[in-house]
């Protein structure tokens, strides 16, 4: 079994390195003491016409932040996490009447959509040229729709069964597959929202990796596990095989708002330094701390200079889909 520094046996395996803090985890190839790896959410056709822009603008947009990036740090990827067909408008209910109504609200979207179809990648074929043209990037699953009925209005698969997440997911597929965009083996559900019925689904339609857990608040050791957004309990330190070890788990550990000390303190343990951004900034009056601005690309930018020049060739600039193809192997 595989297991975790200090940690229960469902995490991966170590090795004796006499001359590091801990022992170095085996998904690290030979000679790498730590990993980077950069994702990014909710990335789908919206324009800055639209209710707000998420990629849709290509270079002109938000991912010219990720051109930039891209650009300057040659080891550096990236992983967009690519809804197949967006309709969420709003990312909170605004029929605020039936929200307070119990039962009644877990049945009806709380929110106004965009009709099915108005952002299937497949229909914007510009957008899915662009994406596959930036170098060194993976393209995620992050949802059919990303939007459910009741509350919680982004937690797509929330309250669904087996049969029907796997039917989602196939869709899913099919529509990267109608667009010509190759996915990764892999998914980061809307709003961190794993369920068993869910993880099985994935499994059945052949996933290999999820991302379903983000804690930038507790303090980094061997044996810490998430207890923020997400699934609770998985590593936030290390890559970990979860579902009887038929899917491994990542989580976010660092964003906009974390410290280049908590950077540190990850890849000192010979962690995966997992830094998330979501693509959108603002909808409305809401912002969100990690939406990629040029503020938190100038950041990001600044952090990656600090640990190219202090730790070079020990570092392994990787994605989630290199390192499950490197654990399976």
């Amino acid at each position: 079994m595989f297991s975790r520094p200090g940690g229960p046996a469902a995490a991966l395996a170590t090795t004796p390195a006499s001359d590091e803090h801990v022992s170095r985890p085996k998904w690290l190839p030979y000679g790498k003491k730590a990993a980077v790896c950069f994702t990014i959410d909710d990335i789908h056709p919206g324009k800055s016409t639209d209710a707000y822009e998420a990629g849709g603008d290509c270079g002109s947009g938000a991912l010219r932040h990720v051109e930039w990036l891209l650009a300057r740090h040659p080891l550096l990827h990236v992983t967009l996490f690519v809804t197949a067909d967006w309709r969420e408008i709003n990312p909170f209910p605004t029929r605020r009447l039936l929200s307070k109504v119990p039962w009644l609200r877990d049945r009806v979207y709380l929110a106004k959509l965009l009709p099915k179809g108005t952002m299937r990648i497949g229909h914007h074929p510009d957008f899915v040229s662009y994406l596959k043209s930036l170098p060194r990037t993976d393209f995620g699953l992050h949802g059919l729709h990303h939007v459910n009925k009741g509350l919680c209005l982004a937690e797509e698969y929330k309250g669904r069964d087996r049969s029907q997440c796997r039917s989602m997911l196939r869709e899913t597929l099919g529509a990267f597959e109608e667009a010509g965009l190759p996915p990764s083996p892999g998914m980061c559900p809307p709003s961190w929202g794993l369920s068993d019925a869910l993880a099985e689904a994935m499994i059945d339609v052949g996933l290999k990796f999820v991302a379903s857990a983000r804690d930038i608040r507790t303090p980094i050791t061997t044996d810490a596990v998430n207890s923020m957004s997400g699934r609770s309990g998985v590593s936030i330190l290390y890559p970990e095989r979860i579902m009887q070890g038929r899917l491994l788990h990542f989580a976010t550990n660092f964003q906009a708002t974390s410290t280049i000390e908590r950077a540190h303190e990850i890849l000192r343990l010979n962690g995966l330094l997992s830094i998330k951004a979501h693509i959108i900034k603002q909808v409305g009056t809401y912002i969100q701390l990690d939406g990629l601005d040029e503020t938190y690309r100038d950041y990001l930018h600044r952090i990656f200079v600090e640990l190219e020049d202090g730790y070079g060739d020990d570092l392994w600039w990787t994605s989630m889909a290199q390192i499950t193809s490197a654990c399976r192997a």
